[in-house]
């Protein structure tokens, strides 16, 4: 408990304020704390509490002399309990150090929690190294998109269209939903570097088909679209699914066999695309960009590229908190959570029509209900920007914050009228970048 505690003042008073995520190589770490609660201190608050902590550590670790303390290159048992683990504070490195052993590798795996923006920067400074390493041969694999609609990816890369008709093309806010600002740097930098991006995922029909029928109840037409081979070997990977299943079911073992065809079939179909890639193209390596649930452990994606490349991939996490075991993955980067700045917000729900940009829902509160905006009303501009898309919507707002007025033109029963909005907030929790 000493030891414990002493590395708990030590965590808050060094690692928390490092501006830099510092690298933990997992085969040295298990357990990871993560206070938050000094998070809005003031700078000169920080750095005199932080001297504060340091001395008290500095105090407590003295104390603890009279306990052995084992240190290896692996997480290591402590004498006073099988459930203690030890971590040496001085194997904390930097993401430039670990770049050289990651370089080794043909895929890197670098995983995220979607709405933290932390997590997408350290993906592309991972990004970053491995094109420094890798020069040319760089590609990224890509969770976000589904391979249906790879050639998108590859004229934007290629310069022949925007970001706005790559974002319709691969119909990112119907298929991904998440706020194409967090991935934005990824994209600039593969663009502007002529990085290939591959749509890793299956399209979301499949799987949505899947958890109705399950694999064998598809049509030969959508099972051509997954590999032939599906490995259901892994009975770790399937405890853990079922396990997950099992705390979101009120139906219990209902289902739960499709619910594993369905992971399986996203799993196996995104290293499959991966995979598929880099055989045809041997001169290539790949970081893999994807949600932590199918990077930690090896068992969704990394194990199964493994298995139809014959090599082996390294995986790095990001931010995980709760305890860690050295079998989830090689290297951890811990960093401070960061915000995407809060947009203005209209208050509706919107949709693609053929009459164009269709209103589909008006908050009972927001700025839209107060200015008279009606489901139905077709979006003809906001400002001096023609509307023709939702994606035009979602662009002109990303330049907005709370407070903004604004003017929107629309069209009702065939005439148009023009309402001026003073946008609300957006909920706190919808861009936070914070961790539960």
């Amino acid at each position: 408990m000493c030891i414990q505690t002493t590395w708990l003042l030590l965590k808050v008073a060094v690692v928390r304020y490092i501006p830099t995520p510092p690298v933990f190589d997992i085969f040295s770490l298990v357990h990871l704390f993560n206070p938050i609660f000094l998070g809005n201190l003031e700078n000169t608050s920080m750095k005199l509490l932080t001297t504060i902590l340091i001395s008290i550590a500095l105090l407590s670790l003295t104390a603890c002399s009279s306990n052995k303390v084992v240190s290896h290159s692996v997480a290591s048992k402590a004498s006073i309990g099988n459930s203690t683990t030890v971590i040496d504070l001085k194997r904390l490195s930097s993401l430039a150090s670990i770049t050289p052993k990651l370089a080794k590798h043909r895929t890197v795996f670098v995983g995220e929690m979607h709405t933290a923006y932390a997590d997408h920067l350290n993906q592309l400074a991972v990004i970053k190294n491995m094109h420094r390493s890798w020069k040319q041969n760089t590609s990224i694999g890509l969770e976000m998109a589904q391979q249906p609609y790879q050639s998108y990816l590859d004229d934007y890369i290629a310069g022949k269209i925007n970001e706005r008709e790559m974002l319709m093309g691969i119909e990112w806010y119907d298929r991904w939903a998440y706020d194409f600002r967090l991935y934005r740097p990824i994209f600039d930098y593969a663009r502007k570097n002529k990085i290939p991006l591959l749509a890793l995922n299956i399209p979301k029909e499949l799987t949505r088909q899947i958890t109705k029928v399950g694999i064998k109840g598809l049509s030969p037409k959508e099972r051509k679209q997954l590999p032939t081979f599906i490995d259901r070997s892994d009975k770790k990977y399937n405890k853990r699914i079922t396990s997950v299943f099992a705390q979101h079911s009120s139906t219990r073992s209902k289902g739960i066999a499709k619910f594993l065809d369905a992971q399986l079939a996203w799993d196996e179909g995104m290293a499959y695309a991966a995979a598929r890639y880099l055989k045809k193209n041997p001169q290539k390596r790949m970081v893999i960009l994807a949600g932590g649930g199918h990077v930690i452990g090896g068992e969704g994606i990394p194990n199964r590229l493994d298995r139809m490349l014959g090599s082996k991939s390294v995986i790095v996490l990001n931010n995980v908190s709760g305890a860690l075991k050295a079998s989830q993955g090689d290297f951890l980067l811990d960093s401070q959570a960061l915000e995407l700045p809060l947009l203005g917000r209209i208050g509706i729900g919107m949709e693609n029509s053929h009459s164009g940009v269709e209103v589909s829902m008006v908050s009972p509160h927001g700025a839209a209900k107060k200015a008279g905006i009606k489901k139905g009303d077709v979006i003809l501009s906001l400002g001096r920007n023609k509307i023709s898309h939702t994606i035009d919507v979602r662009l002109f707002m990303e330049k907005t914050k709370p407070g903004d007025s604004i003017e929107m033109t629309l069209k009702r029963n065939n005439k148009k009228f023009t309402k001026k909005l003073k946008l609300s907030g957006k909920p706190k929790s919808r861009f936070s970048m914070h961790r539960k």
